[in-house]
């Protein structure tokens, strides 16, 4: 069995679509809140990896003699990871951290330490010394590059199905993923105190309730006492009062939405105590409290004892059970974004008027959309970040030509199916006339045909201006497939120079009644 390391997208999807098909359903409609932690920042520069590493580094190179308080700061911070004589005896004060034989060693048992370790005091400078200056907090965070679970939760939020998250980061990548999709940075309203929420709503709201990186640099008077990163910060955040009316939004938010957790161990006491009788019964369904996780941490069962309480000793197996998502951040979130993505299509395939398409007609085309959401989480799973990227830039291409947008070459931004869940889709009237229920109904066929072996499914660069919304590969020919809205935006891809109509290797599918030539 597949373990929430090794297991792929697909693996995922089969998961989604079995044991846990209640679960995905209950996301798809919007019905949960993500909680985020330092596991989806974790191949990233800012990630935790990259923040003790280089905190390391730094601090050792402070270090001027055996008594100075760099050095015994230093030792004190070693002795977090509980390292053998063995160990010891690869540490070389000379060399960088990054060339120790136990490099990877130290930082694996120094990561869910690594409260203690910022609260390492050095005599005689602030607190905060070792996150601010020793980590050079302003560098470190103010170049962001976006990872697949921040493209993946973006779009997620702009289909609508996320609204709320709340995360215990400091980075700004959630942010920067925006920006690459092609949103300005006021897309997430971001609040780290209940002041930041006065001002207008963003597509979702964004409670980074252990502070901001990018707030702290461009406001450091207001919002570097506010980085909570110390364990003894991390202790008193439930009685500090600048944190009372995001303690009472966490409560609440905790109160009326499910709670997927992914990357977050839990381990903080704060964050254990906001959950403490939230009104959930253990076995509701959807399940009220998910981890993305192989085996529970302690914190995690923690949250899970304060939220259900008087039921949780005698049920505990089941209810850990039925927390446990045997998958990390990358090939759920992955997973969770085709299921969607799919299932809108799905849904706009449930609109379809056509009196020749009937119950059975519309069953065959959803077993088509499968068979392409299935290619397209095997196809992704060997580059999960390029797959992340892929999905965007094709969407946002696609859209666009679909709609009749120019053809140019360069990045789109991304254009969701529908803001909204796929269940509200299809009572909105607008969806019926947009084309997209018989695009769709396109795709399904094209899906039948790939399941049946009549071709295979590629995808081409989307920010070539001739790139279409698929390629078929079939054993006597190719196509590029592209898909219109309505005849007036053929002309434009044409005029585009997205195709020319004597092309022999073009492919137009169009949602209404096309013009004669």
């Amino acid at each position: 069995m597949p373990t929430a390391k090794t297991i792929t997208i697909a693996e995922t999807i089969d998961l989604l679509d079995g044991p846990l098909s209640s679960f995905s359903e209950g996301f798809q409609a919007g019905l949960y809140a993500l909680w985020l932690g330092s596991g989806i920042s974790r191949e990233r520069v800012v990630g935790l990896d990259g923040v003790l590493a280089k905190l390391l580094e730094n601090l050792r190179l402070r270090i001027t003699g055996a008594d100075c308080e760099h050095h015994r700061a230093f030792n004190r911070i070693l002795g977090f990871a509980e390292l053998s004589a063995d160990e010891m005896a690869h540490i070389d004060l000379n060399q960088t951290v990054a060339s120790w034989p136990i490099h990877a060693v130290l930082i694996d048992r120094l990561w869910d330490k690594y409260s203690k370790v910022l609260g390492t005091e050095v005599q005689g400078q602030p607190f905060d010394y070792l996150l601010w200056d020793v980590l050079d907090f302003p560098t470190t965070f103010a170049a962001q590059k976006a990872d697949a679970e921040h493209l993946t939760i973006a779009m997620l939020v702009l289909e609508g199905v996320v609204s709320d998250l709340a995360t215990a980061n400091w980075d700004g990548l959630l942010e920067a993923a925006m920006v690459e999709l092609g949103r300005p940075n006021e897309t997430f309203r971001v609040a780290v105190t209940g002041g930041d929420l006065h001002g207008p709503p963003g597509i979702g709201t964004l409670y980074k309730f252990h502070g901001c990186a990018n707030r702290a640099i461009e406001n450091e008077a207001v919002y570097r006492p506010l980085l909570v990163a110390r364990e003894a910060a991390i202790t008193h955040w439930a009685q500090n009062q600048r944190f009372t009316q995001i303690r009472e939004q966490l409560r609440a938010l905790i109160a009326r939405s499910r709670t997927l957790m992914i990357g977050l161990s839990g381990q903080d006491t704060n964050i254990q105590q906001l959950f403490g009788a939230n009104g959930w019964v253990w076995n509701s369904v959807p399940v009220p409290i998910v981890f993305a996780a192989q085996d529970l941490s302690d914190g995690q069962k923690s949250i899970l004892e304060g939220a259900y309480q008087g039921d949780y000793e005698a049920n505990r197996d089941q209810i850990r059970a039925d927390a446990t998502l045997p998958a990390f951040g990358k090939p759920l979130l992955l997973g969770l974004l085709l299921s969607t993505l799919f299932g809108k299509l799905v849904a706009c395939v449930g609109l379809l008027t056509s009196p020749v398409v009937g119950v059975a007609g519309k069953q065959t085309l959803v077993e088509g959309l499968k068979a392409l959401e299935r290619a397209a989480a095997r196809a992704g799973n060997a580059d999960r970040y390029e797959c992340a990227r892929t999905i965007a830039r094709l969407i946002g291409r696609v859209s666009e030509q679909f709609l009749g947008g120019p053809g140019s070459a360069g990045h789109r931004p991304y254009m969701p199916l529908s803001s909204q869940p796929a269940h509200l889709m299809q009572h909105d009237p607008a969806i019926g006339f947009s084309g997209r229920p018989e695009a769709a109904a396109a795709l399904g066929l094209i899906g039948q045909g790939l399941a049946a072996d009549r071709w295979s499914v590629a995808v081409d660069d989307p920010e070539q201006p001739t790139s279409g919304a698929l390629r078929l590969i079939a054993p006597a020919a190719g196509a590029r497939v592209f898909f219109a809205a309505n005849d007036e935006n053929i002309n434009q891809l044409v005029a585009s120079g997205a195709f020319d109509e004597e092309d022999s290797d073009v492919v137009v599918i169009c949602s209404r009644k096309v013009t004669p030539r």
